[in-house]
C-alpha cells in the first residue's frame, strides 16, 4: 500500500519530504510559480518521492489556454503524474498526450463497475474512492479490479468551488501578491469553514468545517492500493505528527471530525 500526501500550504513540503514512509507528494501547482515548479519536483526526487501535480477544480477555456501556454514549463518539470479533477482535464491530457500517472480524484465518481470502466477508458490509472459511498459500496469498489484504488483517510473535504472570491470582496484582488490564503467563513450554526483563494483560476475552494478522519478504522478489509492524507491549514509539525501517529497505531485525534463515508 502506497502513501500519498497532498498539501495546500507550500510550507508543508519540506516536512512531508522528511517522512520516509510517504511515497508521493501531491503538489499544489496553482501555488507554485514557474521558477519553483521544477525545483520542487527535483527536491521530491532527491528525497526519494514521486511527485504528482494537482490540476485545478475548474478547467474552463481559460484554464486550458493557460496550460497550453505553460505546456513546455509543465512538461519540463518532469512530474510523475497528475491529480485529475474533471472530465475536461482527462480529455486535455489525452488529447495532448502528456505523460505520467493519472489519479482521478473523488469527484470523478467511479461509484459502480460501469462508471469505473468508463473512467479507465478516459485514461485513469488510479481511482480515488468517492467520499459518499457506504461501507458496503466501498467494499464493492475496492474488490473491483478495473483499476487500482486510492482511499482518502484524512483531510478537509472541499464542499464548494466558487467564482465569488472572498479575498477580492473584502480586500481587493490579490492575484500576483498573495498565492496562499485561507479565510474563515462562519455559517448560521457557528461552524467555521475555510475559504481558500486560488488566484490563478480566480476561484475559492470552500472546505468542510471539520476534517475527514478514518485513522482509527481498520481499512485492511478494503485493501486499498494507495491511501492519501490531505493537508490544508494544519500548523507546522501537525502533518508529520498525523502521519506518524497513524503508522505507529496511535493516531492523533482531532477534537471534531467527520467520517465522510456512511457506515450503513
Amino acid at each position: 500500500m502506497l502513501i500519498d500526501a497532498m498539501f495546500e500550504n507550500p510550507a508543508h513540503m519540506t516536512e512531508l519530504m522528511g517522512i520516509k514512509e510517504v511515497d508521493a507528494l501531491v503538489l499544489p501547482e496553482e501555488r507554485i510559480d514557474a521558477a519553483q515548479l521544477k525545483t520542487a519536483v527535483d527536491a521530491c526526487r532527491e528525497a526519494g518521492k514521486k511527485c504528482i501535480i494537482q490540476m485545478p477544480y475548474v478547467f474552463r477555456n481559460a484554464q486550458s489556454r493557460d496550460y497550453l501556454r505553460r505546456e513546455k514549463e509543465l512538461l519540463l518539470a518532469g512530474a510523475d503524474g497528475w491529480l485529475v479533477r474533471s472530465i475536461d482535464e482527462a480529455a486535455f491530457l489525452s488529447e495532448r498526450g502528456w505523460p505520467g500517472l493519472r489519479i482521478f480524484d473523488a469527484g470523478m465518481y467511479g461509484w459502480n463497475h460501469r462508471a469505473r470502466q468508463l473512467m479507465r477508458q478516459m485514461g485513469a490509472d488510479v481511482l480515488t474512492a468517492p467520499f459518499e459511498l457506504t461501507l458496503r459500496e466501498l467494499a464493492d469498489t475496492f474488490a473491483d479490479d478495473t483499476c487500482p484504488k486510492e482511499l482518502v483517510i484524512y483531510g478537509r473535504q472541499p464542499a464548494m468551488v466558487s467564482a465569488q472570491c472572498i479575498q477580492k470582496t473584502e480586500e481587493g484582488c490579490a492575484k500576483g501578491r498573495r498565492e496562499y490564503c485561507f479565510r474563515p467563513m462562519r455559517d448560521r450554526t457557528g461552524a467555521v469553514f475555510l475559504a481558500q483563494n486560488r488566484c490563478r483560476t480566480c476561484t475559492n475552494v470552500i472546505y468542510n468545517s471539520v476534517p475527514l478522519w478514518l485513522l482509527d478504522q481498520d481499512i485492511s478489509i478494503l485493501d486499498p492500493d494507495r491511501v492519501c492524507f490531505r493537508f490544508t491549514d494544519e500548523e507546522k509539525g501537525m502533518p508529520s505528527a498525523i502521519i506518524r501517529g497513524w503508522l505507529e497505531g496511535d493516531p492523533v485525534k482531532p477534537e471534531r471530525f467527520t467520517r465522510g463515508h456512511k457506515t450503513q
